[in-house]
């Protein structure tokens, strides 16, 4: 999935289980995931089942392999949680931090989407139960950390399903205080006046002691929040930005982001982490590899179902995921022809042509850990010649983006290697005249590389200095959208440049090509996770010229 930066204005020892065919299902269960709410055809369903069992390639040759899946670790240890908490207390020195889970969302009428926790709620406590609140304490020496929770409710679990009660949650999480949610309120309002809750007396004494000296003294108490403003896209934390707006309140409060704290610790995965990031990325695997088995017939007619639309690989991906126990990390991007030329395209519902590529942009999530592999791909399993022109420059930049991460990189050098390789290739092709300014961007529009984890777009910044443990995208790409030439301004300059491209443009047009990989950074180097699914012209065709399993 494209990175969303823009970078200037255009004028793990892992335990494995090998899947051979389709008789052989993961039974490990994990935590719900935010799913879609997708049709899929007989057809797609059908091919999901015959095909994710396919073999790959060598580089040379069609040499046939299994495909191995990481097992899943399981739910995160009960120890990694308490560090994880235990590191953000230190890292807020003082004061109260709440964290609201996210809150439901309507679909449509009484039909809710499938529910998804605040990822940073979730890698505090591993708990995906809508609302639940976590406070942390780093002053108190007893009731340091507290979970609220609804209490279980037996005529709605008997609707909606299992409720998490207080000696479960405790076991779970770690965390000895567990309390109803609707003593949160009363909660907040007693220690940011200054004093201990006694509803619930605290064993150690000392307990609040240093926030109500702070009250009573009128000294700031930072109240920690994830209040960042809304965006764009939207708020993303309501709760905590209507929280933060009435904080005057309370006399000494003073509102401080905890973005910054979750950013560093998240950034860097630990064993267990890298574990279920290669699960989802060994899934994903092997549904761009059975889309790719689908497309490879004369004009992808290769199976059942007559013709072939988009809807069909997208089925077959998320029949896949399904089969392994994942759900979708985002959006599935299947898009064919044109389509291939819209960076977020999502609608996954044109008959394709023979000989077309197709662009797969598409992530399993295994309990919220997200993988992101792309590829292209054509139709009837052969490139034409302008389709591997393009995309022999988006291999390019590709590996060379590959082979700069490393320890003390960051994401935007390597976005300039990749950046570079690719203005050099549309030179050649004759997209554009020159590589020292802007141009490429008429091609080449978003950044090369993400932070991959809990979220697809997950926390960190782009001139972070790589660390072993942290896991980035590296995903060049090169689109020639068809109404590009018609939307650049009215100039002497610009007319002179389409008059320049118009050939190589028209050669190119509506191609689109996107390759992209899941690179964790190691202590000597690097190493692709995405490693073996078909990514080279030569290991496209080779594996796409092998019969049907």
């Amino acid at each position: 999935m494209k990175p969303r930066f823009k970078p200037g204005p255009f004028s793990a020892g892992n335990v494995q289980h090998t899947v051979r065919d389709a008789s052989r299902s993961d039974s490990t269960r994990h935590g719900p995931v935010f799913t879609a709410a997708l049709c899929t055809i007989f057809t797609a369903a059908l091919w999901g089942m015959v095909l994710y069992g396919v073999t790959s390639v060598s580089p040379a040759a069609a040499q046939s392999e299994s495909v191995s899946i990481t097992a899943d670790p399981g739910p995160v240890p009960v120890e990694e949680l308490a560090e994880r908490r235990e590191r953000i207390r230190r890292g807020m020195g003082s004061g109260i931090m709440i964290l609201f889970g996210a809150e439901p969302k309507v679909f449509s009428n009484d039909v809710n989407y499938p529910y998804r926790q605040e990822s940073n709620l979730f890698y505090l406590t591993g708990i995906s139960q809508p609302g639940a609140t976590l406070v942390l304490l780093p002053g108190n020496r007893s009731q340091k950390e507290i979970l609220f929770l609804p209490r279980r409710d037996p005529a709605r679990e008997i609707w909606t399903g299992h409720m998490i009660g207080v000696e479960e949650a405790r076991q779970r999480t770690g965390i000895a205080h567990v309390w109803p949610i609707e003593e949160f309120d009363a909660f907040v309002e007693t220690v940011l006046h200054g004093s201990a809750y006694e509803k619930r007396p605290s064993d150690d004494e000392g307990d609040y002691r240093a926030i109500g000296e702070s009250v009573e003294n009128g000294t700031p108490v930072a109240v920690w929040l994830l209040a960042d403003a809304s965006s764009r896209y939207g708020s993303r934390y309501p709760r905590a930005l209507r929280f933060a707006s009435e904080a005057a309140r309370f006399p000494a409060a003073r509102v401080r982001l905890a973005s910054g704290l979750f950013r560093d610790l998240r950034v860097v995965k630990s064993d267990w982490e890298l574990q279920r990031l290669q699960r989802a990325v060994d899934i994903t695997r092997l549904a761009q590899r059975a889309i790719m088995r689908r497309a490879s017939g004369p004009g992808g007619q290769g199976g059942p179902g007559g013709p072939l639309n988009e809807s069909v690989l997208d089925g077959i991906i998320l029949s896949i995921y399904r089969a392994h126990g994942a759900h979708w990390g985002f959006p599935s991007i299947v898009a064919s022809g044109p389509n291939a030329t819209t960076l977020h395209y999502e609608e996954n519902n044109r008959e394709i042509a023979s000989g077309e590529l197709v662009l797969a942009d598409i992530g399993a999530a295994v309990g919220y850990y997200t993988a992101d592999v792309t590829r292209t791909f054509p139709v009837g399993g052969v490139f034409a010649d302008a389709q591997r022109e393009v995309y022999e420059v988006v291999l390019d930049a590709h590996a060379r983006g590959v082979a700069a991460v490393r320890p003390g990189m960051t994401m935007r050098r390597v976005h300039e290697v990749a950046r570079k390789v690719i203005a050099d290739g549309l030179l050649k092709l004759g997209l554009i005249t020159s590589t020292s300014g802007n141009q490429y961007r008429m091609w080449y529009m978003h950044g090369t590389s993400h932070w991959i984890g809990l979220d697809v777009h997950d926390v960190g910044g782009r001139d972070m200095p790589f660390r072993p443990g942290m896991v980035i995208t590296v995903e060049p790409g090169i689109y020639v959208r068809e109404d590009t030439l018609e939307n650049l301004d009215d100039t002497p300059r610009n007319r002179a440049l389409i008059e320049a491209i118009r050939p190589a443009f028209e050669r190119y047009r509506n191609i689109g090509v996107r390759i992209e990989d899941d690179v964790l950074v190691t202590e000597d180097g690097h190493r692709v996770l995405s490693e073996g699914t078909p990514r080279s012209i030569e290991e496209i065709e080779a594996f796409m010229a092998q019969p049907a399993p």
